[in-house]
């Protein structure tokens, strides 16, 4: 069995950090400390194992010489390794490599690697750790260990991701939407599309707020909790570049507010482009995210519950698959009509030099469950979202939720 340089130290460094996050888990079960204390173990080694060969693998980049402890020794290993017997040099007897602390000094000394005077004692702290471990019966302060190597991770990224590139931002699989952003910017540098950018850092403090785990780039994720959905639509809007709206009547828009939910469910949103309100009962979100680094638009599908006519006398319009009330809702007072007789008065207006009605906007509240419309942001990509909202298939919100993870088990 071989496995590489690179690949060593990120499988490592993974499973160091997924060993950190079920310790996490055990602690907010409040399991035994034989059972927290062993995934906290396994996390410090693993993590230490997969920096000091990350370590080594930038110096190799910079020059292979660099590995190793006594150079003057290796004449007849790269002699045996050009001759075809040893694969690498270290493969040769009495050929030894650097230790961890040596290959940090190199690092800064020959290299001039960003490592800083912080940044260089946590590392040699969590070797010191591993020592422990490994050497000896183990005491350790487990609040500090848990607190040091989860604050570290922010650091590796940065140190590793210019130096490695692709492969360190490829290699750690696809982390929580926050980490995976941040390891975009450190790999690309800073995203081209502004907008874009503004777009993924509302996402990022919306599912932090709401503590939404789990959910990377790219991903999906379903809300089927009103009062959370409605929460976060609202902190995902921004005042520039906001998102806009397609119904499945067939209506769009290019800037859409979320203006108020009640204590009903009853979402009312506010177009501007055709100053237009919607109403829906709020049933459930579907919301997928693409790539970071591309100028893909998040797409956003709102779900609808069934809803009852309002009014005695409702103009209701009707379409194979849904079933739209049309009413007004009056400027100044801001109360809703949602008779047939007033909204038949309305049309009347429209053409008219002498309106009998208040100045008012029309608003339209959809009946029947199913998907009412997706949003995104205007300035962006988002391909053919309008057909997946108007299949059959996915008049269920798990279904298209369950559609989105088979595609991206596909990437």
């Amino acid at each position: 069995m071989k496995i590489s340089l690179i690949d060593n130290g990120l499988d490592s460094l993974k499973k160091g950090y997924n060993h950190l996050a079920n310790y996490e888990q055990l602690v907010a079960a409040e399991a035994a400390d034989p059972e927290r204390f062993s995934a906290l173990k396994d996390s410090t080694l693993s993590i230490q194992h997969g920096v000091e060969i990350l370590c080594k693998y930038s110096l190799r980049k910079h020059n292979e010489l660099l590995l190793f402890s006594e150079i003057t020794k290796l004449k007849s290993a790269f002699k045996n390794r050009r001759n075809g017997l040893i694969n690498e040099l270290y493969e040769e007897d009495g050929i030894h490599t650097i230790s961890f602390k040596e290959s940090i000094e190199r690092m800064i000394d020959i290299c001039d690697f960003p490592i800083g005077e912080r940044f260089k004692k946590k590392l040699l702290k969590v070797e010191a750790w591993r020592n422990s471990i490994t050497h000896s019966a183990v005491l350790l302060n487990e609040m500090e260990v848990s607190k040091v190597l989860g604050g570290l991770l922010v650091d590796l990224d940065n140190f590793f991701g210019p130096i490695i590139g692709e492969q360190y931002l490829q290699g750690q699989g696809r982390t929580e939407l926050d980490r995976a952003y941040r390891l975009t910017k450190a790999v690309h540098g800073e995203l081209e599309n502004k907008t874009k950018a503004q777009t993924v850092e509302r996402l990022i403090s919306a599912l932090q707020t709401h503590n939404l785990r789990n959910v990377t780039s790219p991903g999906v994720f379903l809300i089927d909790d009103k009062n959370v959905a409605f929460s976060v639509l609202q902190e995902i809007q921004g005042s520039d570049n906001g998102y806009g709206c397609d119904f499945v009547n067939g209506h769009c828009s290019g800037k859409a507010s979320l203006k108020s939910l009640d204590h009903n469910g009853m979402l009312t949103i506010f177009t501007e482009d055709n100053d237009t309100y919607y109403q829906l009962k709020l049933g459930s979100i579907v919301v997928y995210i693409p790539e970071i680094n591309n100028s893909q638009s998040p797409l956003i599908f709102l779900y609808a519950a069934e809803a009852a006519p309002i009014g005695i006398s409702p103009f209701i319009r009707n379409s194979d698959k849904h079933k739209v009330q049309h009413g007004i809702i009056f400027d100044e007072s801001g109360l809703q009509d949602w008779s047939s007789e007033t909204c038949q008065q309305s049309y009347v207006d429209y053409n008219s030099d002498s309106p009998a009605l208040p100045a008012h906007k029309e608003i339209l509240c959809f009946l029947t469950d199913g998907p009412v419309c997706f949003l995104n942001v205007s300035q962006l990509d988002y391909g053919s979202a309008q057909r997946l909202m108007d299949n059959d298939a996915f008049t269920d919100a798990n279904n298209l939720y369950q559609e989105f993870l088979r595609y991206l088990q596909t990437k």
